[in-house]
């Protein structure tokens, strides 16, 4: 009886399929999250790099 119990529990693969999402969603937010930091430090490199002295040769009348 024990033993076709724990047959029954080692071939039941039916939320296998909710835990490979679960993973592959994490992963995804993963990759996300390392990208949406690159872009933020590249994207924050090219404001940083704006220059707002305002030297060019306009009349301010």
């Amino acid at each position: 009886m024990m033993k076709i119990l724990l047959s029954k529990l080692i071939n039941d693969e039916s939320g296998v399929t909710a835990v490979e999402y679960a993973l592959m969603a994490a992963a995804a937010a993963a990759v996300v999250g390392v990208a949406g930091a690159a872009f933020y430090t590249k994207l924050e490199t090219a404001f940083n790099a704006i220059d707002l002295t305002g030297s060019g040769g306009g009349s301010s009348n």
